[in-house]
C-alpha cells in the first residue's frame, strides 16, 4: 500500500518517511537529522542529514519553511513572498539559464505561511557575506548570473498578466507609497545612531518624493530577482572543481521589473563606497555587454541602462527601510539594513541619483 503522508509545513513536523515520500523514494530513507543554516529572516532553512537502507539516497537536502517569527510569517503573507517563491520554483526555475537549485519538491497552501521547498544541498559552496562584501571577481560572477536571468524573460510584458509576481501596478505602488509614509520615521527613529547624515536627509528626502520616483520606472521590463546581494548568493571556492561556481537562492521577491534594478541593488550593497567607486562603472559595463550578446537587448543603449541604473540606485536603500520595519529583529539583521542603508545612500549621491526623485513622467 503506498504511503500518503499529511503534508509537513514544520521543521519538527519533518520524519524520514516522509522525506523518502518527497524525494520519490519511498520507504527508504532510516533516519533524519535537521540542522539549521542561513540567515534568512522571512523563510527559515534546514540542512537534512540522511541515511537510506540501500545507500543510494542523498546524503543531505535542504528544507526551506517560513520563519518561526510571528512577524515575519505575518509580513510573508501579507507581501506574497511565500507563495512567490513556490510559484518560482514551480514555474520558472525549470526554464531559466541562471543556476538555481535543484527542486526536489514544493508544497504551498495559498494564503498561509504553510510552505515547504526541498531542494539540493548546495555545499561545499559557502553563503556569500553581506556585511564583508566581496572581491570584484566574485560580484563578475554574480552579475554574469543576473544577465542570463534578465536577458531570458526582457520585455516580456505577458509577466504582468501574473497576479502572484510583483509588478508595480498602480495599486500596488500606491501601497508601497503609503507603506514608506508609515515605515520612514521609524526607520529613522530605531537606526539613527548608525546611520550617516547622508541617509537620514535621503530617507527624509524619498519619503516626501516617493510617488515620482516609482512614476519615472523606465522600460524595458523583465524578470528579476529583486533582493539580489550577497547573502542570496552560493559561491564555491575559486580553486573547488565544482560548477557552477556560483547559484542564486531565495527567490521569495522575485518582480516584474527593470534589470538595473538587480544591477544597481547588488552593485550598491556588496561594496564600501571606495571600493564601489573603482569597480562600478567596470562591473556595470560586463554585466549590459553579456546581456547585450544575447541579442534579446539589442535596442538598448549603455547610455540609456546607466541611467536606469542611476535610478535603481535608491531600490537597495528602500528595501533596507521597510524590510528593517516589517521583519523579525535581530542583532545581524538590524546590522545589515544599516551597512546597506549607508551603502546605497553613498551610491545615490556620487550617481547623482536624487534627480529622479522630482520627475514624475
Amino acid at each position: 500500500m503506498s504511503f500518503d503522508p499529511a503534508p509537513v509545513f514544520d521543521p519538527q513536523a519533518v520524519t524520514p518517511e516522509w522525506v523518502g515520500y518527497v524525494l520519490g523514494r519511498e520507504g527508504q530513507c532510516i533516519d533524519c537529522e535537521l540542522e539549521a543554516i542561513g540567515t534568512g529572516q522571512v523563510g527559515a532553512n534546514y540542512r537534512a542529514h540522511l541515511n537510506w537502507s540501500d545507500d543510494q539516497g542523498p546524503a543531505t537536502v535542504v528544507i526551506k519553511f517560513a520563519a518561526s517569527d510571528p512577524q515575519s510569517r505575518s509580513t510573508g503573507i501579507q507581501m506574497g513572498t511565500y507563495e512567490r517563491e513556490a510559484e518560482f520554483y514551480r514555474m520558472f526555475a525549470p526554464k531559466l539559464e541562471v543556476a538555481v537549485p535543484y527542486t526536489h519538491f514544493v508544497d504551498f497552501v495559498p494564503g498561509t505561511a504553510d510552505v515547504a521547498i526541498v531542494m539540493e544541498d548546495l555545499a561545499p559552496r559557502k553563503q556569500g557575506d553581506q556585511l564583508g562584501g566581496c572581491t570584484s571577481d566574485d560580484a563578475t560572477l554574480a552579475l554574469s548570473q543576473a544577465a542570463k536571468l534578465h536577458s531570458t524573460y526582457w520585455g516580456k510584458e505577458e509577466l504582468s498578466e501574473l497576479a502572484w509576481l510583483s509588478r508595480r501596478t498602480p495599486e500596488q505602488v500606491e501601497q508601497t507609497v503609503a507603506l514608506i509614509d508609515l515605515l520612514q520615521p521609524a526607520f529613522v527613529d530605531r537606526y539613527r545612531s548608525d546611520l550617516t547624515a547622508e541617509a537620514v536627509d535621503l530617507s527624509n528626502r524619498f519619503a516626501a518624493n516617493a510617488a515620482q520616483w516609482f512614476a519615472g520606472l523606465p522600460s524595458p521590463v523583465s524578470l528579476a530577482h529583486g533582493d539580489f546581494r550577497l547573502d542570496n548568493l552560493m559561491f564555491a571556492d575559486p580553486g573547488a572543481s565544482i560548477l557552477p561556481r556560483l547559484v542564486v537562492v531565495d527567490w521569495q521577491t522575485i518582480t516584474h521589473s527593470h534589470g538595473a534594478h538587480d544591477v544597481a541593488y547588488f552593485v550598491g550593497s556588496a561594496f564600501e563606497p571606495e571600493s564601489r567607486r573603482v569597480h562600478e562603472q567596470r562591473l556595470v559595463s560586463r554585466y549590459f555587454e553579456e546581456l547585450v550578446d544575447t541579442g534579446r537587448a539589442s535596442l538598448l543603449s549603455f547610455d540609456e541602462f546607466w541611467d536606469a541604473y542611476r535610478r535603481f540606485s535608491w531600490s537597495g536603500f528602500v528595501m533596507a527601510m521597510l524590510a528593517s520595519m516589517i521583519v523579525g529583529q535581530t542583532d545581524r539583521g538590524d546590522e545589515m539594513f544599516v551597512t546597506m542603508a549607508n551603502r546605497h545612500a553613498s551610491q545615490v549621491v556620487d550617481l547623482e541619483a536624487m534627480e529622479f526623485l522630482n520627475e514624475s513622467k
